[in-house]
């Protein structure tokens, strides 16, 4: 059947053949007709399924990036709102500090 002189393909497309004459006594239909319907028909559709989902998975994944762009954000705007609140804290804190400090100084100064 095949003549490409590769030893390999011309094995290949022997065994094909074979089973697209198997596949077609099966339906009852022709090589031919089993041809067209594969590689005519079903292969295209496929092909055309293929890069529809591709589309519609490249969209879903764009906008999921850009929700978790944002939710990412949000927690970085939180994170340092946290950060300033607790700079005020410590500073709250420092400064009590320093006057107990200054009071049991000026006190002990006073005796």
């Amino acid at each position: 059947m095949a003549n490409s002189g590769i030893y390999w393909v011309d094995i290949t497309f022997d065994w094909c053949v074979k089973f697209l004459y198997l596949v077609a006594d099966l339906f009852g239909i022709t090589y031919e007709e089993i041809n067209i319907w594969l590689f005519v028909i079903i292969g295209p559709l496929f092909f055309l399924i293929s890069i529809c989902l591709n589309y519609y998975f490249y969209k879903k994944t764009k906008k999921l990036k850009k929700i978790i762009e944002l939710q990412n954000k949000e927690i970085t705007e939180s994170n340092e709102m946290e950060v300033e609140e607790k700079k005020q804290d410590y500073l709250k804190i420092l400064i009590i500090i320093s006057l107990i400090i200054f009071i049991f100084y000026f006190l002990e100064v006073n005796k």
